[in-house]
């Protein structure tokens, strides 16, 4: 068994491998809102991941700054799903949140036009309402570099080699794989 301490400092005892969103069920959550993700000893994490030891918990909402990150680091990915989708030569380097909001960089050989805005936005709309879920994969750098070589995403390349020699964390959602850090937020499961 493991012990889980909630913010309120009251703690449960759960089965080892445990998932976070099985621990926060029935958690009271600030302003009704969803819940998002949470953080394991200060650290943000998907609600699939599994507890293997004895952790401070804190849920996550779009209330909170880390609650907002993991919304838009998440907009981010499916921003650039989108755009892989419609435009496959484009470069994806990088995509994170920032205060207020979210950006992805592109290499594209033209600027987008409006047209084109308008066809990500109704692409997004549409990945949205498939609702895949973000599935955590992790590889080695020797194989990591090559898979994303073979897909032409040179900026990914050169993000990977300068990783040190540690596990390189990708998420999938879909058929859409993007290195990534992480968290994301849950799939609705409709």
């Amino acid at each position: 068994m493991i012990q889980v301490t909630f913010p309120d400092n009251s703690a449960r005892a759960f089965e080892h491998g445990t998932t976070v969103l099985k621990v926060l069920e029935g958690y009271p959550l600030p302003g009704k809102r969803a819940l998002l993700a949470a953080e394991i000893d200060g650290n943000p994490v998907d609600l699939s991941t599994e507890l293997t030891a004895d952790v401070t918990i804190n849920p996550l909402t779009f209330d909170s700054a880390a609650g907002k990150d993991v919304y838009w680091h998440t907009s981010t990915h499916i921003l650039a799903q989108a755009v892989k989708a419609l435009f496959p030569t484009v470069k994806l380097a990088i995509g994170p949140p920032i205060e207020g909001g979210f950006y992805y960089d592109f290499d594209f050989e033209r600027a987008f036009t409006p047209e084109d805005f308008a066809s990500i936005e109704a692409q997004v709309k549409a990945i949205i309402k498939a609702d895949y879920p973000f599935e955590r994969m992790e590889s080695s750098r020797q194989k990591a570099i090559p898979f994303f070589a073979e897909r032409n995403e040179s900026y990914k390349v050169e993000i990977v080699e300068g990783l040190d020699d540690q596990p390189v964390s990708m998420y999938r959602q879909g058929d859409f794989i993007d290195l990534c850090r992480g968290p994301h937020l849950p799939s609705t499961g409709k």
